[in-house]
């Protein structure tokens, strides 16, 4: 009896030591689980199915090709220490210093760069950024050759583009006047010119985005004294002092514009910084985006657990003309490249429902890793509309490319016309011709039931 009883304890023992031993393995394996797959299962309207932007990831750093237009008509930018070399020389030294990816050089500080002067040709200099800056002089523009007499925009375009590989950043530094030429005065047909220009553009930047459909492209315009000849369309000279717009493109993958517009901030620029600023790159096939609590005051309903991106029982609070009914949707716009004025301005949004109007502000909920900013769909009218509702981003050229344009190209002390720059709206319209095929960078929808 006490040799059975003995064993008997000891199995029992045994057995509950087994049990432990399996509910911690359990737990073990339950706790790995959700680590390894992220967490907990995602609740509805938490972006299921979703690009979910992701940390970044150190990519190489790409080399930094700059090319500065050395025409005639660049010549009074670089007559004495002017705003142009310090603009230019400021932004090429962030560039080189910048923390842009892991430098393929490890040893060295800088990223690489190569420095080029552009014409008819690609005139090639050693590469030291200071030194390059200054000889930027009338007279080094003139030995460095080439064809000083037209800027063929379309032709230096489709040049730079062929040597801008897929780990590359190009910037092009330029006046971004056409120059027609005096074989247009006859007819008086220099227009023609500007829209074969503009169509040209248009095509190189077609044929680039089929090899790299992420290529994209920046343009600053800023301004700088000139003392020296302008060439109006026909190539007659004007003699003037006076500040005038250049222009500083960035081209190259649409993830390193995106890591130098974070790393190089474009309010350190020299001189008198950057006026205007031009992004465009192709549309997302997707925008992350979830629906937010209803907020008091603001009407209520009830996010719905059986349909993504839909909520229930929507109700307006207030009476009559002071009815309200407002959904926040927080949206992540990480990957298109554009300026936060641009994603703030309402006139860039096109809503399918007339009923309703939004308001975009920047993100400051408790996921700044997901969400940049917040859309509020807000009712416009006293009785609530239901209903799928699509908001999509506009696609547009902005206005000040118009407005910065000279359309005569005659005189340019005409009023209004030292400030502007001939042609512009032709050559940032090819920009954007190629990349706005439907108009629209992308949609969301919602459903109010």
């Amino acid at each position: 009896m006490g040799t059975f009883a003995l064993s008997l304890i000891f199995d029992n023992s045994m057995y509950n030591t087994i049990n432990n031993m399996k509910r911690l393995i359990l737990s073990v394996t339950c706790a790995l689980s959700l680590v390894s797959c992220g967490g907990p299962p995602a609740r509805p309207n938490q972006s299921v199915g979703q690009p979910v932007p992701k940390s970044e990831t150190k990519l190489t750093a790409p080399t930094i090709k700059v090319f500065v237009e050395n025409s005639g008509s660049m010549d009074g930018y670089v007559k004495g220490s002017t705003d142009f070399e310090n603009a230019v020389y400021s932004y090429l030294s962030d560039l080189q210093l910048a923390d842009l990816g892991v430098k393929k050089d490890s040893i060295s500080s800088k990223n690489s760069m190569e420095l080029y002067y552009i014409n008819s040709k690609v005139l090639p200099f050693a590469p030291d950024v200071k030194a390059f800056i200054n000889a930027l002089e009338p007279t080094v523009f003139r030995q460095r050759g080439g064809n000083r007499g037209t800027s063929d925009m379309s032709e230096i375009i489709d040049t730079i583009f062929a040597q801008t590989e897929d780990n590359d950043v190009s910037v092009f530094v330029s006046d971004c006047i056409f120059s027609p030429g005096n074989q247009y005065r006859v007819r008086d047909n220099a227009d023609e010119y500007i829209v074969a220009q503009q169509i040209g553009i248009k095509s190189h930047i077609v044929e680039k985005l089929a090899k790299n459909p992420n290529f994209a492209i920046v343009v600053m315009r800023l301004t700088s004294q000139f003392n020296g000849i302008y060439y109006n369309k026909f190539d007659d000279r004007q003699p003037i002092n006076n500040d005038r717009p250049f222009y500083m493109w960035l081209m190259g993958d649409r993830s390193y514009l995106n890591i130098i517009l974070k790393k190089v901030e474009l309010n350190q620029i020299k001189g008198k910084g950057v006026q205007n600023i031009f992004m465009i790159s192709k549309p997302l096939k997707a925008i992350p985006y979830n629906i937010s609590l209803p907020q008091p005051g603001n009407g209520k309903y009830e996010i719905a657990r059986s349909e993504q991106y839909a909520i229930n029982n929507a109700k307006t609070e207030g009476k009559g003309g002071n009815s309200r009914f407002q959904v926040g949707i927080s949206v992540n716009f990480s990957n298109i490249l554009l300026p936060d004025e641009y994603l703030m301005n309402p006139d860039n949004y096109v809503v399918s429902n007339k009923a309703y109007g939004v308001e975009v502000a920047k993100y400051s909920g408790p996921r700044p890793d997901l969400y940049t900013h917040t859309i509020k769909l807000k009712l416009l009218q006293p009785v609530l509309s239901k209903g799928v509702i699509k908001i999509s981003l506009k696609n547009t050229l902005p206005q000040w490319i118009n407005d910065c344009t000279d359309d005569s190209g005659l005189d340019i002390n005409a009023p209004g016309a030292m400030d502007k720059t001939y042609g512009l709206k032709y050559l940032l319209g090819g920009v954007y011709d190629a990349y706005a095929s439907n108009g629209l960078y992308g949609s969301i929808t919602i459903n109010i039931k």
